[in-house]
């Protein structure tokens, strides 16, 4: 059984060590030149909770670049790592992966981020060692609470630069509940259970 809970939240090295009393400009420094960009804009099929919280995260963060489906090269291989979502935070230079975790794939039902799979570990790793922040929530989190998830982001930004106009808007929205990550074998009997069609408006193919 699975212990570990979304959303899951993995601060870059750089803003770990970042003093606040420094100033957002001092962070924008040391982050400059030592940010991965992604390469290209990404080909994957967008599913119905990506689209409806990119409007979300559009809405809220009006100040920041926020872009979707965009890929990061992988060095010594063709393969790339697509990101549902990254946000850039114009003013501090903080960069932020954000990612929607379904359990399994809607149209073969294969098991997906599963917490006994390295997978997203690997992916996890590749990031902050590029200096980007990872923030994952589970798909049904965004899709029953994806105010709540938004505030999440923008704590994340408050607490890792100092720039919390953001929160300050959100604040008195409730926390986004907990959601247990799974295992293969939990994957496997909620997509036998037809888990996905219990929240999402229409099943993503």
């Amino acid at each position: 059984m699975s212990t570990s809970y979304y959303p899951v939240i993995l601060y870059p090295p750089l803003a770990r060590r970042f003093n606040a009393y420094q100033g957002r400009e001092h962070l924008k420094a040391s982050f400059q030149g030592c940010v991965q960009l992604p390469s290209v804009n990404g080909t994957a099929k967008q599913g119905v909770s990506e689209k409806q919280f990119f409007r979300h995260l559009l809405c809220t963060f009006l100040e920041n670049l926020i872009c979707q489906a965009v890929e990061f090269e992988i060095p010594g291989s063709s393969r790339r790592y697509s990101a549902d979502f990254i946000l850039y935070h114009q003013s501090s230079g903080l960069a932020l992966d954000i990612e929607i975790d379904e359990p399994y794939a809607g149209d073969t039902g294969k098991p997906h981020h599963c917490i006994d799979v390295d997978d997203d570990k690997i992916r996890n790793r590749f990031l902050l060692e590029r200096n980007w922040g990872v923030v994952r929530f589970a798909e049904v989190q965004v899709v029953h609470h994806p105010w709540s998830c938004c505030k999440t982001i923008a704590q994340i930004i408050a607490r890792l630069t100092g720039d919390d106009s953001v929160f300050i808007l959100l604040q008195t929205l409730a926390d986004v509940p907990l959601q247990k990550q799974w295992t293969k074998r939990e994957a496997r009997l909620m997509a036998k259970n037809n888990y996905r069609q219990s929240y999402l408006p229409k099943m993503a193919k």
